[in-house]
This record gives structure tokens, C-alpha cells and sequence, in this order.
């Protein structure tokens, strides 16, 4: 939690005070008062530099690096006692001699309760392995729907509609504008299939077995003063098998990889 001796007053101070809503809440005031009690967190606002709400003389919080290594112990503690052989067909995966064998991405890794590894011998970021411990403990409640709808569609999304937006669709955009012949041929590598519609490009992207991600792109007009547009949609049950969060990363992971992908082939 941030400082005992902020107020409400002086965290709106470091806000944009245009209660744009983008981090879930209704005003500026009312984000600032969520913040100060822990019921959010500084980075749900876009517009705010956590930085600026440290205390002189207050121990620091845990570094980014440090909460992530705290999150992957706590999770892998939390799947060490599933049975990993009665949850593998839910989650479309495969259990042999209780390690788990998971498609991501553009590679398949190796699961234990210990550690997570992908079989071709490329490093997994942490963030890589909580996501793939977490999809292992939401152990799948329900089938997919098939049916595709967009973030905004699940409840208390707001905030998330904007970190998808700025580190994934937006990402995405650019990346096409600038090659999009080459990102085309880097597709190849991933579980895609291309769809029928009127973007420009439309495919389906599963980045895990019960995680399809539907991308549309748009080239825009300069003419007309249209941007490139990216639109990212998911299952409409897709919260059965990750949260919110790791939604939005699944997303944000896809785009960094696939960028990844095309430079590489294209270097």
C-alpha cells in the first residue's frame, strides 16, 4: 500500500483529473481513495508514474523483478498438489509420468510443480511461467463457446481494455504498418488459422490449447485520416480457464513473440 501519510487529495494531484475512467473507476477521487485503502493498485492508472507515490523514509516496495520471482513461488506452490493427470484433458494438454507437456506460443514446455521449460531449449521469461502455472490452476471449468467478443465484454475490464490497447493492439498496429509482409510469413510458426471477413488480416491465434485469440487488422487510410487498427477478442468463456490479467498477457505475450519471430526470420 502506498504511504500512511498520503491523503486522497494529494494522490489526484499526481492524476490527470479527467476522470476518464480507464482505471476502473468512476473518478479520479474515487481511484485515489481505492489506491490509499489497497483496493488498486497505482499501475491501474495509465497516466500515473507509481514512482511518484513512494514516501522519503519509507521502505521501498519490492521490485518488479522481485514480485514476480514472489508470485512464481507462491503459484507453483499453489499447483504442486493438483493431480495433473485427472486435469490435463480439460485444459487440452498432455500428462506423462506427472510433468505436463503444454503448446504456447510457438513451442511446447515441459511442466512440473517445480519449473516450466520449453523442449526446444528457448529461455521462458518468468512472466511466461506464471501465466502457464496459472492456466494450469484454473484447471479448465467449462468448454469454450466459440463465440468471440472483445475485453470490454467481461465485467470489470476497464482498466485492463486499456493495458490490451496500449501494449498489444496498438503494438500490433504499428508492427504490420511498418512489415506487415513479414509478419505475415512469421505466422507460420504459431497454432493459426486465417479468417474470412473484411480486415485486412483476421486470424485465430491459440496461444495456449484453450486459449484462441481472435486479431483483426486494418490498414487505415492516410486519405481519409484512418490509423492502422488492431482489434484482439477472445472466447466469451475464456475467464474459465485464465483471469482477467493473464488474458490481457496472453495477448501482449503473442505480440512481443511474434514481432520477435519476424525479426529474426527477416534478419
Amino acid at each position: 500500500m502506498p504511504g500512511m501519510g498520503l491523503t486522497p487529495l494529494d494522490v489526484v494531484k499526481l492524476l490527470p483529473r479527467t476522470n476518464c475512467g480507464e482505471c476502473g473507476e468512476v473518478s479520479c477521487l474515487a481511484f485515489a481513495v481505492a489506491v490509499l485503502s489497497g483496493k488498486r493498485s497505482p499501475r491501474d492508472c495509465p497516466y500515473l508514474d507509481p514512482a511518484l507515490l513512494a514516501v522519503p523514509g519509507e521502505k521501498p516496495p519490492d521490485s518488479e523483478i522481485e514480485q514476480t520471482r514472489r508470485i512464481l513461488r507462491e503459484i507453483r506452490q499453489e499447483v504442486a498438489g493438483l493431480d495433473f493427470s485427472r486435469l490435463a484433458p480439460g485444459l487440452g494438454i498432455e500428462e506423462r509420468g506427472g510433468r505436463l507437456y503444454l503448446p504456447y506460443l510457438d513451442g511446447t514446455v515441459e511442466l512440473t510443480p517445480e519449473d516450466a521449460r520449453r523442449l526446444d531449449g528457448q529461455e521462458l521469461d518468468p512472466r511466461d511461467k506464471i501465466l502457464l502455472y496459472n492456466y494450469v490452476h484454473f484447471q479448465g471449468k467449462a468448454p469454450l463457446s466459440g463465440t468471440f467478443v472483445g475485453l470490454e465484454a467481461f465485467p470489470h475490464s476497464v482498466s485492463k481494455v486499456a493495458t490490451l490497447r496500449r501494449y498489444a493492439e496498438e503494438k500490433m498496429a504499428r508492427a504490420l504498418e511498418q512489415d506487415e509482409a513479414g509478419l505475415r510469413r512469421a505466422l507460420s510458426v504459431f497454432r493459426v488459422k486465417e479468417l474470412p471477413g473484411e480486415a485486412d488480416l483476421a486470424f485465430e491465434v491459440w496461444v495456449l490449447p484453450r486459449v484462441p485469440l481472435r486479431i483483426y487488422y486494418w490498414r487505415g487510410s492516410p486519405e481519409e485520416g484512418l490509423s492502422p487498427q488492431v482489434k484482439v477478442l477472445y472466447d466469451l468463456r475464456a475467464t474459465e480457464y485464465l483471469d482477467l490479467e493473464s488474458l490481457v498477457f496472453c495477448a501482449e505475450r503473442f505480440t512481443e513473440r511474434w514481432i520477435e519471430v519476424c525479426a529474426c526470420s527477416s534478419g
